[in-house]
Order: structure tokens, then sequence, then C-alpha cells
């Protein structure tokens, strides 16, 4: 039998073969606030805007009733001879980083049960485009109704739900009932779905940066660290890893033309004009935008592009939100991706590969104080890569320290703590690579882009001064 606790949408590592992906376009439909009431007719099928109904199994899902009320509700059941049933209804995205009030809950109610299942889950990365089973559910502990065994039970209130770590979700109510099996008889009734009840509904859009970076004024060290960490977890969406593809089109837009990919992996620079991509250097090649994308590792340079984790996933295994966090997450050569695999950028002392942009794999110098395996990108992106690298230590201020357990290569680049984050020799590359390759104008686009897909910002592209005013010091 199908266990829905099992089942999820994972992404893959570069070298991994991609069981399932998403590449739908961004969720434009989040709610800031919602009360359902299941308004509807009796024995009609629920149908609500916003809302997702799938049947797994059987020919009816839930329905509208209304036994003992003069108000109608959302009943799922099996009672008639040979009726089975397995059942989705999903709510849409609610945008939870932005709520006042963090939490949902919703009545129910327990009919006749002798053992169906009825769980309730939550997904950042349910988006419709397939089946719910292909994505990340997880479930919720909720108090529901109990005491309908033999009859119609209560109604029971489940309480207030805190969503907050959870990101940007939508909510799943799971029903499997059959009633050729008297140990799996009986339904359920939901009512009354609340989100944000306390909270005030409010019109979603950009901050303008000033306003955004506010709380940080004045402040500097760990201090401006963890406040930095604040900002930019507020109002993050959690985005799924197919909607990178559809934020490319615009993020990474080589010429402003929806032509071609910026592959900072690929891009042979004008030695005369660096910053000005031109795609007429010897040997280069480039990517038509979703024409050449693809999911797996490639057969050499120049056969496609895929997605280049510059935290490598192994780091976080694989966990959301950073899995498709855009901000370290770039369109790059698949090919080069996989040479690169998970090792830490570094600067390399004797290269044993090499690209055709001359980016380079080997072994780290001894003055860098790391000689295990690193890779190095071109000069010209090495700051872009840096500010990568320290977003990623401020966003996840309170999770990256757990990570230097997870990877030998996490390892040798974190120190363990959420404070400092990396150890002597990385911070100080990553500092030297910022201050040298000073923010372009093509992060400054991808940050603006990123922003306004995902809700987030890099401040390391926005307040460059901010790298070193907090680990200025420390090196």
């Amino acid at each position: 039998m199908f266990s829905i606790l099992t089942v999820g949408f994972y992404s893959c590592d570069k070298n991994d073969t991609i069981v399932a992906d998403d590449n739908t376009d961004h969720d434009s439909t989040m709610v800031a606030k919602l009360e359902e009431k299941f308004f509807g007719t009796k024995y009609r099928e629920v149908e609500i805007s916003g809302w997702t109904h799938v049947k797994v199994e059987g020919r009816g899902g839930f329905q509208y009733n209304s036994h003992w009320t003069s108000d109608s509700y959302a009943n799922i059941t099996v009672f008639k001879a040979g009726e089975e049933r397995k059942t989705w209804l999903i709510s849409p995205k609610l945008n939870v980083t932005r709520a006042e009030d963090k939490t949902i809950s919703f009545d129910s109610r327990q009919e006749f049960d002798k053992g169906v299942l009825f769980k309730v889950f939550v997904s950042a990365d349910y988006n419709g485009e397939f089946a719910p089973e292909q994505y990340t559910w997880t479930e919720l502990d909720v108090t529901l109704s109990k005491d309908g065994s033999s009859d119609y039970g209560s109604w029971v209130n489940t309480g207030k739900i805190d969503l907050s770590e959870y990101g940007n979700v939508s909510v799943g109510f799971y029903f499997e009932g059959d009633e050729r099996d008297p140990q799996r008889e009986g339904g359920y009734s939901i009512d009354n779905f609340k989100f944000n009840e306390d909270g005030t509904d409010y019109e979603t859009g950009p901050e303008e940066e000033d306003e955004y970076y506010k709380s940080a004024e004045g402040k500097e060290g760990y201090e401006l660290k963890s406040t930095l960490s604040s900002i930019t977890k507020r109002g993050h969406e959690w985005i799924s890893y197919g909607d990178l593809w559809v934020l490319y089109k615009t993020s990474d837009d080589k010429y402003q033309r929806s032509e071609i990919i910026w592959d900072m992996y690929s891009d042979i620079p004008d030695p005369n004009d660096p910053t000005v991509p031109d795609g007429a250097q010897p040997g280069e090649y480039e990517y038509a935008m979703s024409t050449d994308q693809c999911g797996n590792s490639g057969s050499g340079e120049g056969f496609c592009y895929n997605r280049e984790h510059v935290v490598p996933q192994s780091y976080f295994e694989k966990a959301m939100p950073m899995v498709s966090d855009a901000h370290h997450i770039v369109p790059v050569d698949a090919y080069v991706n996989t040479m690169r695999s998970n090792h830490p950028y570094g600067i390399v002392e004797t290269a044993t590969w090499t690209s055709i942009n001359k980016s380079k794999r080997g072994n780290g110098t001894t003055a860098s104080g790391y000689t295990g395996t690193v890779f190095e990108p071109i000069d010209e992106y090495k700051g872009d890569f840096a500010r990568m690298y320290l977003y990623m230590a401020v966003r996840y201020e309170d999770e990256i320290g757990s990570w230097v357990q997870n990877s030998t290569q996490a390892a040798a680049i974190l120190d363990g703590s959420k404070d400092k984050v990396f150890k002597d020799w990385y911070l100080k590359i990553m500092l030297d690579w910022h201050n040298s390759d000073p923010v372009s104008d093509k992060e400054i686009d991808r940050n603006e882009q990123v922003y306004l897909f995902q809700g987030n910002r890099n401040p390391f592209i926005d307040h460059p001064e901010f790298a070193n005013e907090i680990w200025g010091d420390v090196q």
C-alpha cells in the first residue's frame, strides 16, 4: 500500500539521477490571509478557487455536506459497498513568512470511523504541476476529533498550529478509506479553515532598499550579522527546485534578449572589457535559454547547462530551503559542474583539470592554508561566488554551524560556529575575492530579479561594506 509518510520530491546531487523535477511558473497566487468555510451545494464535490482536489484512487473526493447543521462543510467518507478512496484536498500556498499570525486552525469531526487514514501535511515545494506524491510533505501534529467511531463525533478545533518553521507552504488534507475492509470504513469532515486569523491582510510588494536594511543601521560585527540574518529570512519565499529554470530567464539573461544564459563556468570575458559579455572570444560557447537546459552531467563541455549549488547540497543534506535558494544556485555548464563536484572554492597550486574558460580544479596552495582539492573560478567571477557564500553564512546563521558534520568538504571550510562560520583559510579567500572583484552590474541585476522572485536580497551585493564590518577584525 502507498505510504504517504515516505514519499517526497528531493533534488539531486550533480552525479545523481533526477527522479522528478518541477518546471512550473513561479507561484503568484499566494494568500496573505485565509478563512474558508466550505460553503457549497450538499453532495457536490468541493471546488474552491486556489484549492486543489486530487483523487488518487476511487471515484469521489471531498464533498460539501450539512448533516446536523445549516451551514455546509467539507466531508469525505467511504460507506457504499465496494467504495475505496485516496484523496487530497490542498490549500493555496500560504505566505507564512510575511504573515503577522503564522498559524492555521480548523475544525474536524470523526464519523463512524473504523480505521481510515486522515492526516494533515504541509509542503513548501508543492505547486500542482505533478501528483502530490512527487513533492515533499511534512506531517503536522494536530488535534482531531476522536469520538466518532460508531456515530457522528463532536466538532473539535485544532487550536492554533504554528507554521513559522516551515516557510511558505500549502496545507494538504489526505484521506484513505476502503469499505471492503471493515477496519478502514468511515470518514472525516473539516470546516472553518483559518490562516493568519489575528493578522492583517496586506498587499505584497517589494520594499525600498533603504527600508529593507533599516534595522541594520549603526550595527557592526556579529550583531550586524545576526540582524542581516533576520532581514534575509523575512519575506523569503521557499521556491521549488523547478522554479529556478523559470527565474533564470530573467536573472541570468546574458544579453537581456531572452536568448542566452549567463554561465560563469563557460563565459570568457573580453580582456579589454571584461564586464561586458560578447560571446566572441576564442573557444567560447554559449547556451540557448531553456533549449539547452538539462538535469544531468553532460558528456563534455558545451553539451548543456544545469543548476550549480555554489554551496554544495551535501553540505546541508539537500534540505529545504537551501536546496532551492536562488541566491546560491546558478546556471552553469553541466560537465564543469560535475568536475567541480562538492569541492570548496580555493586557490589551485597545480591544475589537474582545466575548463575551456580556464576555471580549474587541483590541490590548494600551501600558502592558502589548505592543500586538499579545490575548484578555482576565473577572476571575473570570484567576487560573485564569494558573496554567495557570505550570503549563506548570514541567511542560515542558525543552521550552518551544524553542517560541519555532513561531509569532509564541509568540514574543510566550516568551523562549526554560527558567528564566524568559516575557518581562517576560507574566510580569508572569500574576503579577498569579495574585495578584489567588486560588485558588478550583472550581480546587481540578478539580486533584484531573485528578490522579486523569492522575496529576499543578498546584502553583500547591496552593501559590500557589510562583509568587512562583520569579519574584518577576525582574520
